[in-house]
This record gives structure tokens, sequence and C-alpha cells, in this order.
């Protein structure tokens, strides 16, 4: 096993993010953090006259979590359009973490559905950032690039 320092393992905050709305890249949001994954969809099943389950993956699904700033009204807007009867924006999610001894893994998700979207609250007991957060599912996603090693 090779030695590795804590500091070439990246922190959750060496990164950015970024979120395209109907093909152009815009700041609609400010990425606070971001948790995505891809499920299994697991079929099980014990055959006649064995003891052991057996198991096989057929196929998977993206989600996630997300917690944003709202610094635009992009995303506000887009939902506007969606309600007035357009279409739902086309979602991309793209962000990277990196360090200069690891370098930098890269992620894009592709046809994100955001399953709710804030519009901002009021808090007369907060001076704090106004944070929104929301469950998301994605089609697709492609590492653009990995760690090093």
């Amino acid at each position: 096993m090779s030695d590795r320092t804590l500091s070439s393992i990246p922190s959750g905050h060496d990164g950015q993010g970024y979120v395209t709305i109907g093909g152009r890249v815009v700041e609609a949001l400010r990425i606070r953090k971001v948790d995505a994954r891809v499920d299994m969809t697991k079929e099980s099943k014990r055959f006649l006259g064995e003891r052991m389950t057996r198991n096989a993956v057929r196929g998977m699904s993206g989600s996630g979590n997300l917690s944003w700033y709202n610094s635009t009204s992009a995303l506000a807007q887009a939902m506007a359009e969606y309600k007035a009867g357009g279409e739902y924006p086309q979602l991309t999610l793209q962000y990277y973490a990196e360090t200069p001894s690891a370098g930098r893994q890269e992620v894009i998700l592709r046809g994100v559905i955001l399953e709710n979207v804030s519009f901002g609250a009021l808090d007369d007991g907060s001076d704090e950032s106004q944070v929104c957060e929301s469950p998301f599912s994605f089609d697709d996603f492609d590492i653009l690039s990995a760690y090093n090693g």
C-alpha cells in the first residue's frame, strides 16, 4: 500500500459546479453541496433446490441531492416558462473536485430533474444566505476527467 497524505485527497470544498439550461451554461444557481450516485437495479432469485439466492444487476438509475444558493432568477424563470406550457428545461449539472496531487475528477449529469425548486425564503431571525435544496434524478452521466492513479 502506498503512502498517501491526507492533503492528496480532495475535500468537499475543492471544486465548483455549473448548470446548463436549454443548451446555455448559465449561473442559475451556485452549488453549495451536491451528492450524486447510481443505484443498481437488481434481480434476486433463489433457484429450486438451492439455499443461496443469486443476484444480477439489470440496470441502474441516477439520483442525488442538491443544495444551492439562488444567485439569479434563471431557474425560477425556466419553471415559469414550463408552467406556461413550455417544456421542462433540459438541465445538465457539471462539477469537479481537484487537488494538485490527486488531480481533477469532473462529472457531468444529463437529464437532471429537480423534485422541487425554491424561489427563496425570508426569515426575520437569520442573516445567513438563502439555501435551496432538492432531491434530483438524472438520466445519464460521464466522467470527463479522473483523479491520478
